[in-house]
């Protein structure tokens, strides 16, 4: 089976450093308003960032669904006993309220089952660790943007948003570090199951 996780998971990661570079100028934009008053020229340009931001993130998480689907098709194809399906993956972190369980479920079974196989046991370990620190990040960023959202017009550029970008950055680089961590391990899983089967061959 072709492991068409690879090339989502590059376009994924493409996306989510243009997110990073394009929040990198939001905040650079609050700090220049916190020294100068802008006119209707770099409001603007503020508001197409944004914009562009907003188009970036609804493409990536389209993206992100279709690699998880993807992810759990091979975890499958390699370990037909593995306990969440690429639909129970969609669903974990796709219905509202469900999902602040859910991400956490498909991350750490994920990493319990890498820390099973003793090639790639140090890729789980790894993946477990990163777990409570992205979904502490998910709850803050959630929590924090939220509260932005409601708040008047005139209080947009304050030092609440410099912290949301900031805490949005930081989400993006832990989504990366996962991407790669979990890519490393499938790619590491399959060799193993093929060094398995081609001894088993031998032994027959």
């Amino acid at each position: 089976m072709k492991q068409t996780f690879k090339p989502a998971g590059k376009v994924l990661q493409g996306f989510l450093w243009a997110d990073i570079g394009l929040t990198v100028l939001l905040m650079i934009n609050v700090l220049i308003l916190g020294f100068i008053e802008a006119g209707d020229a770099f409001m603007n340009y503020d508001l197409i960032v944004s914009l562009v931001l907003s188009l970036i993130v609804m493409i990536y998480t389209i993206i992100y669904l279709v690699w998880l689907y993807r992810v759990h098709t091979y975890l499958q194809y390699l370990d037909s006993s593995y306990p969440i399906t690429p639909g129970g993956a969609l669903a974990r972190v796709m219905i509202p309220l469900y999902n602040l369980y859910g991400i956490w479920n498909v991350y750490s079974t994920m990493a319990n089952h890498f820390k099973k196989k003793p090639s790639i046991r140090e890729i789980g370990v790894r993946l477990a660790r990163f777990v409570p620190v992205y979904y502490l990040l998910f709850l803050t960023t959630a929590i924090l943007n939220s509260y932005l959202s409601r708040q008047p017009v005139e209080e947009f550029y304050n030092s609440l948003w410099f912290i949301s970008y900031t805490a949005d950055i930081a989400l993006v680089i832990m989504y990366i570090m996962i991407i790669k961590i979990v890519s490393a391990g499938l790619i590491r899983f399959s060799a193993e199951e093929k060094n398995d089967s081609g001894s088993n061959a031998d032994f027959s």
